[in-house]
Order: structure tokens, then sequence, then C-alpha cells
């Protein structure tokens, strides 16, 4: 395949002939053929600025990266029981009427149609992760993926499904080399069935060359628990879409999200928590840490549909500027469409550490950096101290050294 005449550039549409190449190369069945064609289809509606999710994050500055070329290494943990846990290309391989079922059934992230399209018509990497009804997963799916250097385009699919009463926790832990500007598009679908229990951990320690474009949807029947989490720590601009539908009555679903930036990083995140049913709970609790010049945007929806009744929803961010240079801009929308609701609500602010509480630590003996270091820990701590895995829980604050400092040793100098 020539480089320079087949290998389309992000913004243009997909050729079904690259798509079909691409393919046909990687030895792939015809029914994931036709998957990867059908989202070609769709890679034609880019954002054009104009639409309130990206008015702050010109799509038109996104650097054009090539589709096909860039190189990842995988390492996963142990398989779920009786389930799957790989590579999404092994997964084909291995149990390929199962990863057709769950190959096209996921739901869309509007605001990233056009990504995921790409993403799916061209993924190179993928992860395939499946616990069997009634299965319960004792030790976490640990998925870590590095994208190697080069300027092409990092694109990757993750498929979660947790079936009927199952139990799992995946963490997904990204990075790359650094090299030139590129896009990084992470594609995840995580599917729960009735009564099944989910926690997604996603770490993102991108290098700062990277232009992270990721999408998560997330599907949760009656009776599901799912508590997501979001790590943002690298990257040099990211755009996240987050959807959660809501798909049955009395689900649970907690997204969380921490985010430390700092440099010139640009970090915009835009979520969508859908709710239908019967007494389902959504709530959403997103924390920054703003250095240096750092930005970053939340644009949050809450949509109660006119068919639910009962529901209870609320939508929290909270964002502290580390400098006079920083800055956040926090948005949240509710849209409620019934009168039949037990609770929606939302709450926003963006600040400064409060100086009396810096004093407070600064009286322990600390310098003021180690202080401030100190309260962002003790913010943290609300989303942190809800991961019950201790080694996971470690591996999060491990990504967040680069702003927080090591918090053992803070800790015992306070």
């Amino acid at each position: 395949m020539s480089p320079a005449a087949t290998i389309p550039l992000l913004r243009q549409p997909l050729d079904p002939d690259v798509v079909e190449r691409f393919a046909v190369e990687r030895k792939e069945p015809d029914w994931l053929r036709a998957s990867r064609q059908a989202a070609a289809s769709r890679a034609a509606d880019w954002p054009t600025g104009q639409e309130e999710e990206w008015r702050r994050f010109p799509p038109k500055d996104i650097p054009a990266s090539a589709l096909i070329g860039a190189r990842a290494s995988a390492t996963y943990g142990p398989a779920p029981g009786s389930g799957f846990a790989g590579g999404l290309d092994a997964a084909v391989r291995e149990r390929p009427e199962l990863v057709r079922r769950w190959v096209d059934a996921g739901g869309a992230v509007s605001t990233h149609t056009a990504f995921t399209a790409v993403a799916d018509a061209l993924w190179s990497a993928g992860s395939f992760v499946h616990v069997p009804r009634g299965a319960r997963s004792e030790r976490p799916v640990v998925i870590e993926r590095r994208w190697a250097a080069g300027g092409e385009a990092c694109l990757s699919r993750t498929i979660v499904v947790a079936e009927e009463g199952s139990t799992v926790t995946v963490v997904e832990d990204t990075t790359s080399d650094p090299g030139e500007a590129r896009v990084v598009i992470p594609h995840l679908e995580v599917h729960l069935g009735q009564g099944a229990e989910v926690r997604y951990v996603h770490l993102q320690r991108l290098a700062p060359d990277a232009w992270d474009l990721g999408a998560q949807w997330y599907g949760s029947s009656s009776d599901s628990r799912l508590a997501s989490f979001n790590v943002l720590v690298g990257s040099g601009r990211t755009k996240l879409g987050v959807t959660s539908d809501i798909l049955g009555n009395g689900a649970e679903v907690k997204l969380y999200g921490l985010v430390a930036a700092g440099d010139q990083q640009r970090i915009d995140v835009n979520s969508l928590q859908r709710l239908d049913g019967r007494a389902s709970q959504s709530d959403l609790l997103y924390l920054s840490a703003l250095y240096d010049s750092a930005k970053a945007t939340y644009y949050g929806v809450v949509r109660v549909e006119p068919t639910s009744s009962r529901t209870g929803s609320y939508q929290e961010c909270r964002n502290l500027l580390l400098s006079d240079k920083a800055g956040a801009n926090p948005i949240p929308v509710l849209e409620i469409l019934t009168n039949d609701v037990a609770r929606c609500g939302h709450g926003a602010t963006a600040g400064r550490i409060d100086e009396e509480e810096i004093f407070y630590v600064l009286s322990r003996g600390v310098d003021r950096k180690t202080a401030e270091q100190l309260l962002v820990r003790g913010s943290f701590a609300r989303v942190i101290d809800r991961i019950p895995d201790q080694a996971i829980r470690s591996r999060v604050l491990e990504a967040l050294v680069p702003r927080i400092g090591q918090v053992a040793e803070l800790e015992t100098a306070a």
C-alpha cells in the first residue's frame, strides 16, 4: 500500500477501498470487514466548531494524521474466570461469534460521531473483555497499551461486556512515546446486562504531542451498577466525549473524573447522562487541578426523558486553579422532560485554593508548594477513595505524581 497515495488524512472522507484493503491484509472475516465499511460511511459528519460542545475546542486546529501505520504494544491482566480478556483481533479469531454479537451493538456518542467512525473503520489496536452471565471476576482486568513514536493516528476500540448478574473491574492504562503531533482516538463501549456490576478505570497519560479525541459509551440495563473513573493527566489537547444511556429500571451510574493539567494543556470534556425507566440514578463528579497556563472546560447535559419516573441525578464539577494563568469553564445543563423526578441538580465552581486552608497547612511546617499538593490530594480523595481496590488506587496516585507529588512523602512531611 502506497502511504502517499492511499492513506487518508483526518477530516477527509474515508476511501472504502483503503478500508477494504486494510481489512483484507489483516485477514479479517467478511462480517468484520462489513462492520469496518459501515463505520467508514459514517466518517463524514465532522464537527464544525459551531456546536456548543465544540465552540471552545476548534476542530480546525486538530492536526491531520495518517490513519494507518501506528504501532502499539499491549499487555493484559487475568481473564475474568471463564470469560475473555485480550486483544480484539485475538477475540475475532478465537471467539468470532461472540465478538460479532457485540461489535456493532454499542450506542452513539453524538458529539464524536466522525471520530468513532474513523476508529471503528481503521482500528489497529483493540481490546475485548467479556464476563459470562453470573460470573464474578475477583481480580481486576488490567489493560496496558503503549503507542510507539510516530505521526500516525492511534486508533483503538475497547469493548467490555458484562452479562446478566456478572461483576468485573477493568483498568485501561494508555501511554504514548513522544514524537510529532498526532491524533489519538480511543473508542470505548461498555455493556452492562441486568444486575451486572462494572468498574472501569481509564488512565490517560499520553505524551504532550498527542491530541486525544476519545469517546466513551456506557449502556446500563435494569438494576445494574456502573462506576467509571477517568484520570486525565497526559496529552497536549484532550476532547473527551462521554455518554451514559440508562436502558432499564433501577440502574445506578456513577461517572467520576480527575483532571491534573499543567503547562499549556487544554482538557475539554463533554458528557450526556440520559435517564429513562423507573427509579434509575445517574451522578457525575469531575474534579480538576490546573497549573501553569492549563485550561479545562466541562460541558455536561443531564437529560431526563419524558418516559422516565422517580429518577435521581446530580452533576458536579469543581476546579482548583493553582496559577493566575490557569482557567476553567464548567457549564452544567439540565433537560428535565417530566414532572416525576426524585431529584435533579448540579453544582460547579472554579477558583483558587482558600488562603486560610493554605495557612493552616503551612503552620504544619511545610512549604507552599507542598501545602498546595496536600490540599489537591485532599480534594481528589473524593474520587480516589471511591476506588475499593488498593492496587488500583496506587496506580491512580502514581499517574498523578507529576502534578501532586509523592503522596506518602507529602503526608509524612505534614
